[in-house]
């Protein structure tokens, strides 16, 4: 296939999943055909079973889509601190979900009828992993946790569903922020050059 058969391909299949987008947001995802979408997208219907096989194929790849354009940034300007990076991923965690809280709810309904992986809901692990090797190094992770758990543990406390689950209180972004903060108090300690934790 030449590169620019490739491209029209590619460019053909991204306008059918983006047409399953705005028809999923405006109809729901049960709310349309393959000859609804065909129309939608501006194609004939043949041109979407080209592509997809079914509309659930369809729905996956849009779920893919959506978890894509979610996926948190790791690129951060480096910090000496662990702890000051620690706070800084919070606040960023915060500011991320409250800007993506649509589109997750949308993600959360397309796995849900599809049964397909929704995808990342967090920060990757290597990344927290590596804030919690910084942080045991340190001397700043209280001794009972292992640098496994911890990175658990602050995974499960970035992911979206705990952001979520404390939105619904209600509180703001803001106010999720300070009870993460509260809860990571579990995990940091006083460092042995004498900071307290400012998480």
């Amino acid at each position: 296939m030449s590169p620019t058969r490739r491209e029209l391909v590619r460019a053909t299949r991204t306008r059918i999943v983006d047409a399953a987008g705005r028809l999923t947001r405006d109809r729901g995802a049960s709310g349309f055909s393959m000859d609804v979408l065909a129309k939608e997208a501006g194609v004939a219907r043949a041109t979407v079973y080209e592509h997809f096989r079914s509309k659930r194929s369809v729905l996956d790849e849009l779920a893919s889509s959506i978890a894509r354009t979610v996926t948190m940034d790791e690129a951060r300007a480096p910090t000496t601190d662990p702890l000051v990076a620690l706070r800084d991923i919070l606040g960023a965690v915060c500011r991320h979900w409250a800007e993506h809280e649509e589109r997750m709810n949308g993600l959360r309904t397309l796995t849900a009828l599809t049964g397909g992986d929704q995808g990342a809901e967090g920060i990757d692990d290597k990344q927290l992993r590596r804030l919690m090797e910084a942080l045991s190094a340190s001397g700043q992770m209280r001794a009972h946790w292992t640098i496994d758990e911890a990175t658990d543990a602050l995974g499960a406390l970035t992911s979206y569903a705990t952001y979520e689950r404390l939105r619904r209180a209600p509180r703001t972004p803001e106010q999720v922020e300070a009870v993460l903060a509260k809860l990571v108090v579990s995990i940091v300690s006083r460092g042995t050059n004498g900071s307290a934790n400012h998480a």
